[in-house]
């Protein structure tokens, strides 16, 4: 399902809720939601992509694949929050993920389901997204796939800050 056209385009909720459903559906699709002329970061994945469409398709490849057998994995995608406007906003994400081999380069055992979230900031231009930051939380995502992380809550403790 494409974007509408540009002339059509409100950036609400049900908007970026059609974009970011776009990423298990095609990368075609996901990719049309992109201006000519773009600049994509994703921090955690360590991708950044500037006015190249192709590389762009090949980094949401992984997200649209439907083959449970595959190792890429099953992804859902769905809109918590969003706060904006025309120009730019903020959407809260949360990411499921199934029948992965691996996920961020880490073995996935025992097929198990990986669930995390984040937020993705967006500026727009003419309706399309001209720029793209991405940062979910991958702490949580190790600890699901059974490697000790802890996460110190330094200020509950006591004697921080005397």
């Amino acid at each position: 399902m494409a974007p509408p056209p540009i002339g059509e385009i409100e950036m609400n909720l049900e908007h970026v809720t059609r974009w970011i459903k776009s990423f298990s559906r095609s990368a075609d699709e996901a990719v049309s939601y992109y201006a000519e002329d773009f600049d994509f970061a994703d921090y955690p994945l360590e991708q950044f992509i500037r006015n190249d469409k192709a590389a762009l398709r090949r980094a949401f490849l992984p997200f649209a694949n439907q083959d449970p057998s595959s190792g890429f994995g099953i992804h859902e995608f769905s809109v918590d929050e969003y706060i904006g406007n025309k120009d730019a906003g903020l959407i809260l994400f949360s990411w499921k993920a199934t029948h992965c081999g691996t996920f961020f380069g880490l073995p996935v055992k025992d097929d198990r389901e990986i669930v995390t979230n984040g937020m993705t900031y967006h500026i727009y231009r003419n309706g399309k997204i001209a720029r793209e930051i991405v940062h979910s939380d991958q702490i949580h995502v190790v600890q699901q796939l059974g490697y000790p992380v802890e996460i110190a809550h330094f200020w509950e403790d006591p004697a921080f800050g005397r």
